[in-house]
């Protein structure tokens, strides 16, 4: 499957009626990638409904939405005790992952790098052996795999015999260039403070995992999200995609912009029902002016 760009959305699979919602984008609209939630409880009907409206994965790019953030861990809590709380549910923050990456030290660093890389092997494992999505590519949920001792585990694991056959071909860097924003000077003053914030973060890390992918031959397409991540609407997207089509087009790179338009309704639906801020973060009506802005976006591309 060859794109030049790539309208994604994350967070696929957390119900039902979320997943129905996320492809209703591609059939009605300019959708044509999905992250993959691993540790989705209804992951089995979530492909079946996925390779329903694609049965040959060569209209929707497939990927693994590696989580850390929310439910439970598909190793078992009681293999992965760093990364969960006393009820079995992720409960570190990217924060506190970031901070572990720097203060866990000797046995401490060791046991963490294995409680990572087992997890990540059983996230995999879900979405290839277990349940076939046919992914392709690699990001995580609020881009935990940024953090370098994620990422060196998540290419550790990659480089195991059990996963040596997979074909990923890109891994997402969630950094966009400054410079398509700069065309657009009303945009970048509206960039929310806590997105400069993200962009600072990841930015730091940005260079050394470019440089390891590249040593892979692993692609990184230019990416559109950090800036205006929930607020990815058609206004913005429209006043902003053809600086960032040129961008790309420039460096002769694919092209991603990230989504989130599969709102839930109610917080038992989460995969954490207990977590207030995501529950927020999925019920904010930004995710129903996304998925507008996918539909509408037909007419624009």
């Amino acid at each position: 499957m060859e794109k030049s760009i790539w309208f994604h959305a994350d967070d696929y699979g957390v119900t039902m009626e979320q997943c129905r919602r996320i492809l209703d984008c591609h059939k009605d609209g300019v959708l044509n990638s999905i992250s993959i939630l691993p540790n989705s409880l209804i992951l089995q009907d979530a492909q079946k409904m996925l390779d329903e409206i694609d049965p040959d994965a060569n209209r929707i790019r497939r990927v693994l939405h590696l989580n850390f953030v929310e439910g439970r861990p598909l190793a078992g809590a009681d293999k992965v005790p760093l990364l969960v709380d006393k009820e079995g549910y992720f409960d570190k923050s990217f924060i506190q992952i970031l901070r572990y990456h720097f203060t866990k030290i000797g046995t401490g660093r060791k046991k963490l790098v294995s409680q990572l890389k087992l997890e990540i092997a059983a996230q995999l494992s879900a979405v290839t052996a277990e349940n076939n999505f046919r992914i392709t590519a690699i990001d995580s949920h609020q881009h935990y795999h940024m953090i370098p001792i994620v990422f060196d585990s998540l290419m550790e694991v990659l480089s195991e015999k059990e996963f040596e056959h997979l074909s990923i071909h890109q891994i997402r860097i969630p950094v966009d260039p400054a410079a398509p924003l700069t065309h657009n000077v009303r945009l970048l003053r509206g960039v929310p403070f806590i997105n400069w914030v993200k962009w600072c973060i990841l930015k730091i890390y940005a260079n050394r995992t470019k440089k390891i992918l590249l040593r892979k031959g692993i692609k990184i397409p230019i990416f559109f999200g950090i800036f205006y991540t929930c607020e990815m609407k058609k206004e913005v997207v429209e006043a902003l995609l053809p600086a960032y089509k040129a961008y790309a087009a420039k460096r002769n790179q694919e092209l991603e912009l990230m989504f989130h338009p599969g709102n839930l309704l109610a917080a038992y639906e989460l995969l954490d029902g207990r977590n207030t801020e995501l529950a927020e973060f999925y019920m904010s009506d930004n995710r129903f002016y996304e998925a507008e802005c996918l539909k509408l976006l037909k007419r624009i591309k």
